[in-house]
């Protein structure tokens, strides 16, 4: 696993954090073999899948082109674009070792959590 480049779809961080570990990056090496995913992608898994999602609804918002009942096309994209902005605000800023006040880290995970109940609400309309 070691001098590789990392998958787009491969959110395992046995590289990072057993980087000296020959032993334990050959158990997950082979967990990915076997089952497409090491157990490293479960001990955050809202962090997987965040990390999954914000790409791949940049490029729905990009393709779709229909809205759901009840919505305008318009709100439709507002309500994606604040989803993956909050996820990318909370989920991506959390590993930059950047240095924010206790209100603007509330204020992300405020927003992170309203952009899950936005996208439990959108969940089934993810088509086109």
């Amino acid at each position: 696993m070691k001098n590789k480049k990392k998958s787009v779809t491969c959110f395992s961080i046995a590289e990072e954090v057993y980087r000296n570990d020959d032993k334990k990056l050959e158990k997950y090496k082979k967990q990915i073999e076997e089952q497409g995913f090491d157990d490293t992608e479960t001990w955050h898994l809202d962090t997987t899948l965040a990390l999954f999602l914000i790409p791949r609804l940049k490029r729905f918002i990009q393709v779709n082109n229909g809205f759901p009942n009840g919505e305008t096309y318009e709100s439709y994209i507002e309500k994606l674009k604040f989803i993956v902005k909050s996820f990318e605000e909370y989920y991506l800023n959390m590993y930059e070792n950047e240095k924010v006040s206790l209100e603007l880290e509330k204020e992300r995970l405020n927003n992170a959590k309203k952009a899950v109940e936005i996208l439990s609400e959108l969940w089934f309309n993810l088509w086109w």
